[in-house]
């Protein structure tokens, strides 16, 4: 691209309005323009752009957030027919923090943006207004929050439970199973089980299992607990709050499978087979759109993997060769990966590698001197490689013909 053809205008994005520095390809900037995060306002913000444009200029934007607060403003222009490129904030905060007064405010946000426009707008990804993917993002970003949620009212039921059933965990294999969470919502404290036998409470504890918990599993819980205590008003208090504990925790599982079931059939109009990865379900799968979005942004498996901070850094300096760790990237995408990496390379309860080809490919790295961090990100930048075949041709994975640990390949 001729950068003197070009006025770069980069958009600080907010919830309420977004700050727009007009900068031409010296680095000057022309004005600054303020406009209402509201659709209505984008098109006198773009009057207002092409008025401090000079003649001969096409403008172009870069924009942080695109799929977020600033995706109404970036669909508004890519219909108009402009290019509008994705400004990673770690870019933009590493492009102020270079100026040797590096204030902060909106405008210098902008401006920072612009510059990063300026300086790598070949390396930049293009924004897409295609909505299935931002719909995808914004789900996988509402179930990581009922996750948290469902975590933190975990913990406050240990913390709950353990004050009415000091030898709980004794109880059930896992606390929060299905008999568990019916049988803390009916018997919050031992004062409730006073007159309940083995019998009656082995009956209990069968009708909410589908009939897998035993009579002995009754008969231990019964031995565990002490159905003398006089009830206190204390006792009583945490009666009521580990039921409604419960409740939530039933309220979050339903919701998440109903999230999970959404997520299903977006992933199904994308028409992508991700899934048929080894390590990669129907929550990794959608992880892995909502952060690449559209694998057209990439020329290349090499681009997406310095995208998710794959990619090493090359730190050499004569005839020293050094490869350094890179800490950039889009750290959420890396995260996935890692995920999938490992699951890979994980036995499954026969002691059968779920991924032969992976594992045989770390196992090597490892053998050439390589740490297993050092292995696990080779696998990593692979897996790279793979999904960026699988997303571009919508091809489902396959295992080679001849495993081999050099060729990790993905015949579809």
């Amino acid at each position: 691209m001729e950068h003197q053809q070009h006025v770069f205008v980069g958009v600080d994005t907010h919830k309420d309005q977004h700050t727009a520095a007009v900068c031409n390809c010296w680095h000057k900037t022309l004005e600054v323009i303020e406009t209402s995060n509201n659709p209505v306002a984008f098109p006198a913000f773009l009057e207002q752009v092409l008025a401090s444009t000079p003649n001969g200029l096409t403008p172009v934007f870069g924009l942080e957030d695109t799929g977020g607060l600033g995706h109404a403003l970036a669909v508004f222009l890519l219909k108009a027919g402009y290019v509008v490129k994705e400004v990673n904030s770690i870019r933009s905060d590493r492009q102020r923090n270079r100026s040797p007064h590096p204030d902060k405010s909106d405008p210098d946000d902008a401006k920072a943006v612009a510059k990063v426009l300026i300086n790598d707008f070949d390396e930049l990804p293009d924004a897409r207004a295609d909505e299935l993917p931002l719909a995808i993002a914004q789900l996988v970003y509402h179930r990581e929050h009922l996750v948290k949620e469902q975590t933190q009212v975990k913990n406050r039921f240990h913390a709950a439970i353990h004050q009415q059933y000091a030898n709980y965990r004794q109880f059930f294999k896992d606390p929060f199973g299905q008999a568990a969470l019916v049988f803390w919502h009916r018997f919050p404290s031992s004062e409730h089980l006073k007159n309940i036998g083995v019998t009656r409470l082995a009956s209990f504890l069968r009708k909410h299992s589908n009939n897998r918990v035993s009579t002995k599993k009754a008969e231990k819980i019964l031995s565990l607990i002490n159905r003398d205590d006089n009830p206190s008003l204390p006792q009583q208090t945490r009666d009521f709050i580990i039921s409604s504990l419960v409740e939530r925790l039933w309220l979050l599982k339903k919701e998440l499978s109903i999230v999970e079931e959404k997520l299903a059939l977006l992933i199904e109009q994308t028409g992508l087979q991700l899934e048929t990865m080894d390590g990669i379900n129907t929550i990794t799968a959608a992880a892995l759109i909502a952060n690449i979005k559209d694998i057209s942004r990439f020329a290349s498996s090499a681009k997406l993997a310095r995208y998710a901070g794959v990619a090493p850094i090359k730190k050499s300096s004569g005839q020293k060769k050094r490869f350094k760790k890179s800490k950039g990237g889009r750290r959420s995408l890396n995260t996935v990966l890692y995920q999938i990496a490992l699951n890979q390379i994980c036995l499954d309860r026969k002691g059968q590698p779920r991924n032969p080809v992976a594992r045989n490919y770390f196992i090597r790295k490892v053998a050439e001197g390589k740490t297993k961090k050092e292995a696990l990100i080779c696998l990593m930048r692979r897996l790279c490689d793979i999904i960026f075949v699988l997303m571009r041709d919508k091809c489902a994975y396959s295992y080679p013909q001849k495993p081999d640990a050099d060729k990790a390949s993905t015949a579809a």
